[in-house]
């Protein structure tokens, strides 16, 4: 029950599930309070739109994707193992024939060139399955993670999985687990961009290891790359789109993540 509550809370509080509660505030205030419904009902639709729009989404993206980039050593050390924490995979379920990649599957590609790179010799997939509904045929990502690294030529005695963890803070604990019953010191995390600040943070005060960051699955090139505005495109930026309230929500749960991570002690 406690993890149901923590995944299904937070979504009140980001801008979707905050701003439709502000409106439905509005309307049950009643005619005789017409100022106050305004209120909550304008303050609704004016937080939808702000998060909304990708000159915001932008900015949050960044604000977590350019500390991450610059987390990532030039060189890449040797490490005992690549750890690849979970997401980014869609398991083989019909009417898929395989497991199939969707967004942060860069997340288990990278991990795969760099145990062909030689920088390790141990691949470590991570992820349970997570579910709220009954009877859910899906495997633990770890699991597909692993039938998929073998499909891309990695043997399968070099993999190991952690299927078991369903959070960010359990797979650091686990993780590091696994390493001391392998007496490993060192390992190479593999995470996208914007859930590297959380995970590095929370793997390197939970999972009592060496931990070298390589971060992955950037969702928007960095501000020199991005190009140079144009009329059409700022007025794009103030119209509100699906994706940048995506993006601004996904943000928003890593700063939320983060914060909570550490007022509980786990980074």
């Amino acid at each position: 029950m406690g993890f149901l509550l923590s995944k299904l809370l937070p979504l009140l509080v980001y801008p979707l599930g905050l701003g439709l509660l502000l409106q439905l505030a509005g309307l049950s205030t009643g005619r005789r309070q017409h100022r106050l419904s305004r209120i909550l009902s304008g303050s609704g639709i004016a937080l939808l739109w702000l998060f909304a729009m990708p000159l915001t989404s932008r900015q949050l993206i960044w604000g977590l994707e350019e500390p991450a980039s610059r987390l990532t050593p030039a060189t890449i050390p040797q490490a005992d193992a690549v750890v690849v924490l979970g997401g980014g995979l869609r398991p083989a379920l019909p009417p898929r024939r395989s497991v199939e990649v969707a967004e942060g599957g860069d997340r288990l590609l990278t991990g795969v060139r760099l145990l062909r790179s030689g920088k390790a010799k141990t691949l470590v997939t991570s992820g349970a399955q997570i579910s709220f509904t009954a009877g859910d045929p899906a495997p633990p990502e770890a699991l597909s993670a692993k039938q998929l690294a073998q499909e891309l030529g990695i043997p399968g005695p070099q993999i190991l999985t952690n299927a078991t963890s369903k959070t960010t803070a359990e797979e650091a604990q686990d993780i590091g687990q696994l390493a001391q019953q392998r007496g490993w010191k060192q390992v190479l995390l593999v995470t996208s961009a914007f859930h590297m600040p959380r995970s590095l943070a929370t793997f390197r005060q939970r999972s009592g290891l060496t931990v070298i960051p390589v971060t992955c699955d950037y969702l928007l090139p960095s501000r020199e790359r991005f190009g140079g505005a144009t009329a059409g495109s700022r007025v794009q930026d103030l119209l509100p789109s699906a994706e940048a309230l995506y993006l601004s929500s996904l943000a928003l749960k890593e700063h939320l993540g983060l914060a909570l991570y550490r007022l509980r002690g786990w980074a």
